[in-house]
Parts: structure tokens; C-alpha cells; sequence
């Protein structure tokens, strides 16, 4: 029995699931400061599906999303959070900021609304194509990140992925990625620190 197109393009479709190597290497990172974090009242701001929530300690989860078809708990923008303020333990931020018009004004509301001794996990790109969702603003620095969390207490910055990754990003996009995708959990073992080249950063700020 000959089979259908759908059956010959199955094994295709089902590369494009596959995380791309800059997801991969960021989450290796994220997931070592969820492992820092105790039990608390939680943000996710700009998620439309928590997909860290099952690695974040929480007593309370909250989702905010701009779009409210996503149904998040909170509907509104990051740069006015409708919020009380000093009532999150946590708030996270995944590859939100480079979408931003206005990064320092979203930075100012989210060490708003944690409590004192309350946690940021942020994370941005800086070596990443453009991809607006629905705009794409900024690519930031180790320095640019220090200013923009400078109020915080306490901030370290990680950076993840190297010039290799980012070359291999580049190379992988559009149409091959139904086939290449196959080497992104390969490329993304070769996980060598590169702080001129990263593909991003993660940010841990306590207010």
C-alpha cells in the first residue's frame, strides 16, 4: 500500500519539535536558578503556557500575558503591571525584554512587585535573529543588563550558548531546519563558555 503524503512528510514535521540550540543551552541554565528558589508567590510575565512551572517551587502561580485569548491570570502590558505592589516572591521573566519599547520601565514594575528579598530570573537574548512577537526591539549586554537591574540588591548574570551555537543558528533557519534540527541536542552539548559571543543571558536579581 503506497502511503499518503502526510505519512512520508510525518517524520519531517515532528524535527521542527525539536528545541533549537538556544533554547536548549538556556534552559540548562534556567534550571540551575530555578534550584535556588524556595517555595513562593510566583510571576510569569509574557508566558502564554508557564512551560517552567513545574521547576518552580510556588505556593501561588500567576500568569500575565498581554493577549488576553491566552487566558493568563493577570491581562496586562509588563511596562504597567496591574498589581499591588511588594506581593511576588518571584517573578520570571523569559525572553521578554528584547520584545520591549521601553526595558527599564518594565524592570522598574517587576522590582515593584516583589516583596523585599524577592527574586528576578530574566532571561534575553543578545546573538539571536530577529523575530518580532510581535515586535523585536533590543539585544542586550552583560552591561546593559547591570544597569538596567541596578536598584536590585543583588544581581549575577549567566550568559549561555558561544560562537559555535551561534553560528549553527544561523545555518539552521527556514526551511532546512526539517532536517537539521535532528544535530540541535549534539551542537548544544558543545557547551563551552563564551562571554564575547554568547546567545544570551539569564539574570538573577534580588531586590
Amino acid at each position: 500500500m503506497k502511503k499518503s503524503i502526510k505519512e512520508y512528510l510525518l517524520p519531517y514535521v515532528i524535527t521542527l519539535k525539536i528545541p533549537t540550540v538556544t533554547r536548549i543551552s538556556l534552559n540548562l541554565v534556567l534550571r540551575r536558578q530555578f534550584k535556588r528558589l524556595k517555595p513562593g508567590k510566583v510571576l510569569d510575565v509574557g508566558s502564554n503556557i508557564s512551560p517552567y512551572k513545574k521547576y518552580i517551587p510556588h505556593t501561588e502561580y500567576l500568569r500575565m500575558d498581554i493577549d488576553e485569548r491566552t487566558k493568563p491570570d493577570i491581562c496586562c502590558d509588563i511596562h504597567h503591571i496591574k498589581w499591588k505592589s511588594n506581593y511576588f516572591d518571584i517573578v520570571i521573566a523569559t525572553e521578554v525584554l528584547e520584545h520591549l519599547y521601553e526595558p527599564q520601565r518594565a524592570v522598574n514594575e517587576i522590582y515593584r512587585v516583589l516583596k523585599p528579598g524577592g527574586v528576578c530570573i530574566l532571561s534575553t537574548r543578545f546573538i539571536y535573529p530577529y523575530h518580532p512577537l510581535p515586535e523585536d526591539h533590543y539585544r542586550f549586554t552583560r552591561d546593559s543588563l547591570s544597569y538596567l537591574f541596578r536598584k536590585f540588591s543583588k544581581v549575577e548574570i549567566y550568559p549561555h550558548g558561544n560562537r559555535l551555537q551561534a553560528i549553527w543558528e544561523m545555518i539552521n533557519s527556514g526551511k532546512i531546519r526539517i532536517f537539521l534540527n535532528v544535530f540541535n541536542p549534539i551542537i548544544a552539548r558543545i557547551n563551552f563558555k563564551d562571554e564575547k559571543f554568547p546567545c544570551g543571558f539569564v539574570v538573577w536579581a534580588q531586590k
